[in-house]
């Protein structure tokens, strides 16, 4: 028969293991849904060109915007190592 301390570490290595599982289940959604987007953050991060007016002069050309794109890499870059405690 287990004692009352060794039942409480099997459950919280049960749920440790949950947690696990439920972490790499985000992380490929995360993933999944990242992949999706980068076409989308791509065009986004491009300069746009200038434009013409009605008068025949051209407005100066506006940035892009990377956002989407740093949000994207920012998902793809994160740690992974999943048995390493954060400190």
């Amino acid at each position: 028969m287990a004692t009352k301390a060794e039942q409480l570490k099997d459950e919280l290595d049960v749920l440790e293991a949950e947690r696990l599982v439920a972490t790499v289940r985000l992380r490929a959604a995360l993933i999944s849904a990242a992949a999706t987007l980068l076409p989308d953050a791509i065009r986004q991060a491009k300069p746009k060109a200038a434009r013409k007016r009605k008068d025949g002069t051209r407005s100066a050309p506006r940035p892009g915007s990377p956002a989407l794109l740093r949000l994207i890499a920012r998902v793809a870059m994160r740690d992974v190592r999943l048995d390493k405690p954060k400190s």
